[in-house]
This record gives C-alpha cells, structure tokens and sequence, in this order.
C-alpha cells in the first residue's frame, strides 16, 4: 500500500511535502493529476479520485489513481449519486473532510446498492473526502479509500489543513487557464483558427480544450457531450490536421494560432 510508512499519523513535514508538490503546478490537468498522487502518498491509499459531479443530471466526471475497470467505472456513473459523503455536503455544503463513518453508520452504508456494486469489489471499505471549489451547479471532491482501516482523526484533521492550500493551488490554475486562453491573436480564438483550417465547430471546440489541457472526461462535462463522442471529434480533427496523439494536436492548435510555446 503507498503511503506514510507503517500508518503513522501525517505530520508537518508531509503537509510541507503536498503544498510543496502542488504549489507550482499551474496546468490543470498536471495539477489534477499531481495533487492526487501526492494525497495518495501522504494518506496511504488505496484508491484516489478527482470526481466532478452534477447533481442534478447524474453526470460524474473522474479521474482515479489507479485506473478503475470498464466494469466499475459503469457502476460508478449510474450509482455514484448514493455516495454518502456526497450526500453529506448536499445537505450541509460543508466542504471539509469527512468520513463514511462520521455521515453513516455502517450497517447502512454496506446496505447501499454503490457499495454491494463498487466500494466493496474494490475493497474500499473506508473513505475520507472534501470538496475544491466549482461552479455552482457542480460539485469538485477528492476521495481516498482504503480497504484495510479507516482514516484517523489525525489523517482528518492533516487533510482539513491541507485543503486550504490546495484550493489556493486550484484557483491558481483556473486562473492561469483563463489567461492562456485569452492569449490569441488579433482577437480571434484559437478555434476559429481551427474552422480555417477545415474542423467543424464541435471539433475545434474539443481541441481547443485539449489544448488548454483538459482530459476527455473533462471536456465532455464542459461541452455536455458524452465521452465516446469526444473521442470520435478527437478522432475526425486528428486526421483533418495530420497529427496522431494528443501532444502533437496541441501544438498544431497553438501553431495555427500563432501561439507557438503557449501550451505547456
């Protein structure tokens, strides 16, 4: 199992290490992803995730360290909603860290359909999880589970100390994606370089955010598309503009805007 050691609480020292690996990461999908892996390391955790939820259509966005299975990642998507913890901060919009065990108790969460289905298979049995700020018809949360123990008072506490720091991170990297959008030539948008250059609109909306950084889970919450149909714009704009993976998209984008070494 990663994580501090034998199980001891995290201290100051480790709190210095996460504001450390986070505070300079601007792009947001290195943030996403950094700040995970540094929170699975601090925690000891078994699983880890970014999970972007809309309350009131069902959507879930993730992003989880490690990858989950098709299976899971499908029964995450229809029963994610029943998440305690989720449903905890609906009530109250309290985003510090809690515990199943501080909303639930746990004849009733291993009752839920989400555990049976999820959380047990994967062996999560224990979870601990606070938000990061989003916009207001959405919720931003991290989660870490375990399968063999549950979160200290201790690992709480370190995680509600954190979060300030990591909110701070995150806003920072809002802003710096503002920016970089806003740099483009004469006015224009990069996607309106891509129409030129013979995309549709939904096309060159989908590679401008990749550009920007984001993941195909991301996007397709951002456009309101499904997933596979982000994978098929990403599909047609790559051959429009003869480039094969995601790195070389995102430089034809900036190159046909005329931004050259904006992306990161």
């Amino acid at each position: 199992m990663p994580g501090n050691g034998q199980g001891s609480p995290p201290d100051a020292e480790q709190l210095l290490a996460v504001v450390g690996d986070v505070c300079g990461l601007l792009d947001i999908e290195e943030l996403r992803h950094g700040m995970l892996a540094s929170l699975r390391r601090a925690l000891a955790s078994d699983w880890v995730s970014l999970n972007e939820v809309t309350p009131h259509t069902a959507e879930i966005v993730t992003i989880m360290q490690p990858d989950a299975s098709p299976e899971l990642w499908a029964v995450w998507a229809e029963l994610g909603q029943e998440n305690p913890l989720l449903r905890h901060y609906l009530r109250t919009q309290d985003g510090r860290a809690y515990r199943f065990s501080d909303v639930i108790e746990r004849e009733e969460l291993e009752a839920l359909p989400l555990y049976r289905e999820l959380y047990a298979p994967m062996e999560a049995h224990y979870q601990l999880a606070f938000t990061l700020p989003a916009a207001p018809d959405r919720v931003l949360a991290i989660a870490l589970s375990r399968a063999a123990r549950d979160y200290s008072d201790e690992e709480r506490d370190f995680v509600n100390r954190a979060r300030p720091f990591l909110i701070q991170a995150y806003l920072n990297s809002i802003a710096y994606e503002s920016l970089r959008a806003e740099l483009t030539p004469n006015g224009a948008p990069p996607h309106a370089a891509l129409r030129a250059a013979g995309l549709t609109k939904r096309e060159s909306e989908v590679l401008h955010l990749l550009a920007l950084g984001s993941s195909n889970h991301h996007i397709a919450a951002a456009l309101g598309i499904s997933y596979r149909t982000v994978g098929k714009h990403l599909e047609h704009a790559f051959r429009k503009l003869g480039v094969g993976d995601r790195s070389s998209a995102a430089g034809r984008v900036w190159e046909l805007a005329g931004l050259v070494g904006v992306s990161s």
